[in-house]
């Protein structure tokens, strides 16, 4: 059994790999910050695979409510009690040091598993499908998991947001095959080997984890290099080239033919042409070795998904997939929670909310808010994490080009202790500085945020949320007035 060091308050414990193939009879586990997306997940994976799961979480949420829902045993706050019988811990990477539960089990002895555990487990009982980036892996890994559905498969999968069409992030089922969104920012995507990779983009992010853009490229090679299948690649992205490259010219030149670029450069694999965005839709052609050999009508906005869909066709067209049907699946695919997602329309005013949050990210959604022929496009983004807007707060000096109007919110810690000098300022004083004409607005107050927008939009404007906080509630709350005071 693979295991890591866990250095605890009162002793030192062992973060163990469970056994999920069935050959430990399942018992009960307990789920420290259930709340989060990826702990309610493996809530729900390990009921499925015959656990009894209780949890808890530091507060109430949307998703400690469906849990309860569901029938979980959902605790709102931490006590030594919760933790019980428990045959299992599973904490997450906010779960630190002094946590009661935590405390409590490492004091009982109790075994404790992280989520790159879980996963590595899960990795030992199913082939994975893993997708992976700096950003756009969310969308991606719902279209590989919506495609293998429409293709018969019927994969198991754990994405990062509810897949518009399934009704849900998570599933567990017969299928040997089990889609992930796979993340980078603490290497557990090496944890679980997969056997077949995406990789949408290699940028700098979490460099407060891995240090520098060599830690977090040669991580991403590992990614690539450690898999039995097949790999797609954005050769668009000068990361994702440079990583090809590396393999081809590297000690493991057997995977380089496994490697399947793609993207809109002419020497891609599979090729992007005839590519069309048109409001809430985008259309384009897959060449293959000078051939056309799909049409693909997306039933999502921007070019940018024209990208993420073609990385998914090259992987399953890698796989043995028939062409035609990996088209039809993806051309019915509507979309992943919070990525562009239609809030609704009042007085005119549509709202939509993003989870951007990098430079590239927000350029990108912009880009596609700019083709869908509003008015005006107003952005507001929320700045996410000091050690993230410390490293790339300066970034963001040209990312808001397709905005008429930008306004830069608070700060969203996401549990961080501040930075002196870090704030929404190196944001909006960034893009400033690049464009002086630009029309741009620090407001921090949330109050004045919604007077603010309430004195300036008018019918015909696209209201575009773009953040990983809490910035996704003011479209609920205009809209909730109705513009009736507008």
């Amino acid at each position: 059994m693979a295991d890591e060091p866990l250095m605890l308050r009162g002793g030192e414990s062992r973060r163990v790999v469970p056994d999920l193939s069935g050959g430990v009879v399942p018992g009960r586990a307990h789920v420290v910050a259930a709340g989060g997306a990826a702990m309610n997940a493996i809530c729900r994976i390990l009921r499925s695979l015959g656990w009894e799961v209780t949890g808890s979480d530091q507060s109430g949420s949307d998703a400690v409510d469906r849990l309860r829902a569901e029938g979980f045993t959902i605790h709102v706050g931490h006590d030594a009690a919760h933790v019980g019988t428990a045959d299992l811990l599973v904490v997450s990477t906010a779960v630190k040091v002094g946590n009661v539960e935590l405390d409590e089990a490492v004091r009982r002895s109790v075994p404790v598993a992280g989520r790159p555990e879980v996963m590595e487990a899960l990795g030992r009982i199913r082939r994975v499908v893993a997708v992976s980036g700096t950003h756009g892996k969310t969308t991606t890994s719902a279209m590989a998991t919506y495609a293998t559905q429409q293709l018969g498969w019927d994969p198991s999968f754990i994405v990062g947001g509810v897949v518009n069409g399934l009704g849900t992030g998570v599933r567990w089922t017969d299928s040997d095959l089990l889609v992930v969104e796979a993340d980078e920012s603490d290497n557990s995507f090496l944890r679980f080997a997969a056997d077949f990779t995406i990789v949408t983009n290699i940028e700098a992010d979490h460099l407060d984890f891995h240090g520098d853009m060599a830690h977090l490229c040669a991580a991403f090679d590992q990614f690539v290099e450690q898999g039995s299948g097949a790999s797609a690649l954005c050769i668009d992205d000068d990361g994702c080239r440079a990583l090809v490259e590396r393999v081809a010219s590297g000690m493991n030149r057997n995977r380089a033919g496994h490697i399947a670029g793609y993207g809109f450069s002419r020497d891609a694999e599979y090729r992007i042409v005839d590519a069309v965005a048109e409001g809430l839709r985008t259309r384009c052609g897959i060449r293959h070795q000078g051939t056309t050999i799909a049409e693909i009508d997306l039933l999502v906005p921007g070019l940018h998904n024209a990208r993420n869909a073609t990385g998914v066709f090259a992987l399953l067209h890698r796989m043995g997939a028939d062409a035609r049907l990996i088209a039809e699946g993806l051309g019915s695919f509507t979309g992943v929670g919070r990525r562009f997602e239609f809030r609704g329309v009042a007085n005119g005013v549509t709202f939509v909310d993003d989870y951007a949050h990098l430079p590239s990210e927000v350029s990108t959604v912009l880009s596609a808010a700019r083709a869908g022929g509003w008015g005006r496009v107003i952005a507001v983004f929320e700045p996410h994490r000091y050690t993230r807007i410390r490293d790339v707060g300066a970034d963001f000096a040209h990312s808001f080009v397709d905005a008429d109007l930008t306004v830069v919110t608070a700060l969203y810690p996401a549990g961080q202790e501040p930075i002196a000098g870090v704030d929404a300022s190196l944001v909006s004083n960034a893009v400033r500085a690049a464009h002086p004409q630009a029309d741009v607005h620090l407001i921090e107050d949330r109050d004045a945020l919604d007077e603010f927008l309430r004195q300036t939009v008018q019918p015909g404007d696209l209201v575009l949320t773009m953040n990983a906080g809490e910035l996704t509630d003011l479209p609920n709350r205009m809209l909730a007035a109705g513009g009736a005071d507008w």
